[in-house]
């Protein structure tokens, strides 16, 4: 009886020692490095890209390592890369998503391309990139989510892509060059600390829009791209007079700044040149009462 039991007590002990096996099997993730990419396989076909261990200043992310399709950036995968310059997802045909603080501290990093592959970017996936310039996106992501580029002090322009609707907490925070954003029609949920210290900003939407109201009531400069231009009306109040030649002389003399709309009012020949003609013809204009 006794044997019997231990026999029992053994096979018992052997097969939770398989199980175990298994389970630490399932879970001890294996790593490959190819080209500087440190990737482990998430599926029979696909990997994804955990490291960066290359000191190359412009990275282009592949279409595969080995045998593995890249789908995913992991989490913190080049965190502080002071060597990256440029990053680009041209070759890579799949990848959907950039994972949490994945370019984060990357202070050399001046210029990233994002494919339309890509729905998902982490979590302050690019904060603190101080030196980034040019990002653009055009993914299907639907959130630009908490803090992605804050403090993206060099950052001065971005175009939200159509397909978000949601742009959540410090989101665009302390980039302090940013002086234009274009938002679409799509977004419908900005947190009103989305753009905290960003105080040199102009938001570009539509007429009557959330984007208008969220502009207006966060003080935000708000430039409508559906309003057409009137070509004359340098000082932008809606009518051609001398106040409107007077300005365009004084910008001529290097007396005064016009914001970007006021300079393309002031093209009144529509020939790219701001100059002297210009303000001849805004002075027939008036002359022959066609205002």
């Amino acid at each position: 009886m006794r044997t019997h039991y231990l026999k029992k007590f053994s096979c018992l002990a052997i097969a939770l020692a398989l199980i175990m096996s298994a389970v630490v099997s399932a879970n001890a993730a294996t790593y490959f490095e190819e080209n500087g990419f440190k990737y482990s396989p998430i599926s029979k076909f696909n990997c994804r890209i955990y490291e960066y261990t290359d000191s190359k200043t412009d990275v282009v992310v592949p279409n595969k390592l080995s045998t593995y399709t890249v789908l995913e950036i992991a989490d913190y995968a080049f965190l502080n890369n002071t060597a990256i310059e440029n990053i680009s997802f041209s070759n890579a045909k799949s990848i959907d998503v950039i994972g949490e603080f994945a370019f984060s501290g990357c202070t050399s990093l001046k210029s990233v391309n994002i494919p339309m592959t890509l729905d998902k970017i982490g979590y302050a996936a690019f904060m603190g990139c101080a030196s980034l310039t040019s990002v653009n996106i055009s993914s299907n992501i639907s959130e630009i989510k908490g803090q992605t580029f804050q403090n993206c002090t060099s950052l001065t322009e971005f175009t939200v892509p159509n397909s978000v609707n949601t742009i959540s907490d410090f989101a665009f925070s302390g980039c302090t060059s940013l002086n234009k954003v274009v938002i679409p029609k799509a977004v419908k949920n900005i947190a009103p600390n989305a753009f905290a210290k960003c105080d040199n900003l102009t938001i570009y939407g539509y007429s009557n829009s959330y984007v208008q109201t969220y502009a207006e009531e966060n003080g935000i400069n708000f430039v409508a791209l559906d309003k057409k231009t009137l070509y004359g009306d340098v000082n932008l109040d809606g009518k051609i007079d001398v106040n409107d030649a007077t300005l365009l002389q004084r910008y001529i003399a290097g007396e005064s700044v016009l914001k970007d709309d006021a300079v393309k009012a002031a093209d009144f020949y529509k020939d790219r040149i701001i100059d002297v003609l210009d303000v001849t013809a805004i002075q027939t204009f008036i002359a022959n009462g066609q205002n």
